[in-house]
């Protein structure tokens, strides 16, 4: 009787301070929201999530009264209290786990990972190496993700030299896992180095710097890489420039600068003529023009396209039966060249419900849009998360791409009447 007495007085305190924490934390956004008017709404959701936490919480900890072997709860608790900055009461579950699983891989791992994000790297390493060494799949795996995030956090503290030598273990266990895993391994070792290169770049050693940006695209076709190198050799081999240049443009045509590479490649054409190599000069000419062309088939510039009578309206389908919500615009096409790709991309913020988003290609080869024509009654369906969400109005941003691997670009923002 005296052991239940004292276990109802421990789960009623531990009730009291979740419920305190929470009503601190409700208190703290409260003031937050009087502070930020315009942030009202956002607001509102994090305080609606900080209360349901709090009541999981209060669940997971009578479920642990109930089921005092089962770590997966505590692991749960865990994390909830990371997700509320309690990183006492984290720490506290997560040695819990560990006991109760008898350092179970998971926990292992889920611990570990803890201890990176608190930046104590001896624990966190320690812990990791309690990972079973058998050749298996799964284990390969969380070995993989924790070595990369040691890895990131190393490069967080501009730790490169650390941060370099826990990618190459990372890397060892991601090439047995999936391809995924794999790439993403792959993909923050290049950064890694890239930001030691830019270390090296700021101390004007150019030649270290080199080095790290060749190890990144031995790692990773990575075009930062090859983009800073085509500026570091732009004043010493144009030619060697060039070709990182033009590499990185292909991949992700938006991080170059155009006019600069524009300017190498004329550099490149006027030399070739002078030493009278009329083939290379020729050779250069068509990649300018080439480059040119593409780059006003890729990009999307400043009072390229303009967004005529744009309306949210409502259709009920005859076959389903349901209310279905439409976006209805014009779209002027204010640019000298026809556009023959485009890709839009719309951000809702109904007033009093949560933002979604569509997308969808809206011009195409087959019906190409020419210089300072109008394409009529465009119509995109929402796929709502909630088709009773609107009310009078919804804020709209509109975002466009003339190329899949393009970045979006803005081209309005608008508050939009809604028709019923």
């Amino acid at each position: 009787m005296n052991k239940y007495n004292t276990d109802l007085k421990e789960y009623i305190k531990t009730i009291f301070w979740t419920l305190f924490v929470a009503i601190i934390v409700v208190a703290i956004m409260v003031i937050d929201l009087r502070l930020n008017v315009g942030k009202k709404q956002q607001s509102d959701f994090h305080i609606k999530e900080l209360t349901n936490i709090s009541m999981s919480l209060n669940q997971l900890y009578y479920l642990e009264k109930q089921n005092p072997n089962d770590y997966m709860i505590n692991l749960k608790i865990a994390f909830l209290c990371e997700v509320l900055k309690d990183n006492a009461a984290a720490k506290i579950n997560y040695e819990k786990a560990l006991k109760k699983s008898n350092y179970a891989p998971f926990a292992v791992y889920k611990a570990a990972m803890f201890y990176v994000s608190q930046k104590k790297y001896i624990d966190a390493i320690n812990l990791a190496e309690l990972l079973p060494d058998y050749k298996n799949k799964n284990i390969f795996e969380l070995k993989a993700r924790f070595y990369t995030r040691l890895a990131d956090s190393f490069l967080e503290d501009g730790d490169f030299v650390n941060s370099v030598k826990i990618h190459k273990i990372a890397l060892k266990y991601a090439k047995n896992t999936t391809d995924d895993i794999e790439n993403k391994a792959r993909e923050n070792f290049a950064v890694a180095y890239n930001k030691y290169a830019e270390k090296y770049i700021d101390e004007n050693d150019l030649k270290h710097a080199i080095q790290m940006l060749q190890n990144a695209l031995e790692i990773y076709p990575d075009p930062y890489a090859m983009y800073k190198l085509g500026l570091i050799y732009e004043n010493v081999d144009d030619e060697k420039a060039q070709r990182y240049i033009e590499d990185a443009y292909n991949i992700n045509p938006g991080i170059i600068n155009p006019e600069l590479y524009n300017k190498l490649l004329n550099k490149l054409i006027k030399r070739s003529r002078e030493e009278g190599e009329y083939s290379k000069a020729q050779f250069y000419a068509l990649k300018q023009e080439n480059f040119k062309r593409k780059y006003i088939n890729s990009n999307i510039f400043d009072g390229d396209l303009e967004i005529q009578n744009l309306q949210i309206i409502t259709r009920r389908e005859k076959i389903i039966g349901k209310k279905q919500y439409y976006i209805c615009f014009d779209l002027k096409n204010n640019s000298s060249y026809p556009i023959d790709n485009m890709f839009v991309k719309f951000v809702i913020q109904p007033r009093g419900g949560k933002t979604f988003e569509t997308e969808e290609k809206i011009i195409s080869r087959n019906n190409p849009l020419n210089a300072s024509k109008v394409a009529h009654n465009i119509q995109i369906h929402l796929d709502c998360p909630n088709y009773d969400m609107f009310s009078k109005y919804a804020q709209i941003q509109i975002f466009a791409k003339k190329n899949i691997r393009s970045a979006w670009v803005m081209i309005d923002y608008l508050t939009v009447s809604f028709i019923k």
